[in-house]
C-alpha cells in the first residue's frame, strides 16, 4: 500500500473516530434539547463556553471513563486525510529507448 493511501485510511479512521467520540459526548445533550445539532456541531471543530457547559451537563449520563471530546482529534484526522489527498504518488519511472526502425533509416 502506498503512503498516500495509508494517510487516506488513517485520516478517514481518525475522522470517523472523532465523529463517534463527538456524538458520544454531545448526543444526549442534543437529544435532551440543551443544544441544537448546529450548536453542537460547532463543538466538533472548536471549543467555546457553550461546549464546555454541554460537556459538564453530559458528565452525569456518561461513565466516568469516557473522556470529553477533544476538538483536535477532528483537525488531526482532517490534516492526515488531506496529506493523503495531496501527497505525491510514487510512480515507477519508465525508461523508454527509441530505436530507429529500418523504414526511417533507409534512403
Amino acid at each position: 500500500m502506498s503512503v498516500p493511501k495509508l494517510f487516506l485510511a488513517a485520516g478517514a479512521v481518525t475522522l470517523a473516530g472523532a465523529l463517534l467520540w463527538w456524538w458520544a459526548t454531545y448526543g444526549d445533550v442534543i437529544q435532551y434539547g440543551y443544544l441544537s445539532l448546529g450548536e453542537a456541531g460547532r463543538c466538533l471543530v472548536g471549543d467555546s463556553d457553550i461546549c464546555a457547559l454541554a460537556k459538564a451537563l453530559c458528565l452525569g449520563s456518561h461513565p466516568r471513563t469516557l473522556t470529553a471530546y477533544w476538538t483536535s482529534a477532528f483537525w488531526l484526522g482532517l490534516g492526515v486525510l488531506s496529506l493523503g489527498l495531496f501527497a505525491p504518488t510514487s510512480r515507477k519511472k519508465r525508461h523508454v529507448s527509441i530505436v530507429p526502425s529500418e523504414e526511417l533509416t533507409s534512403p
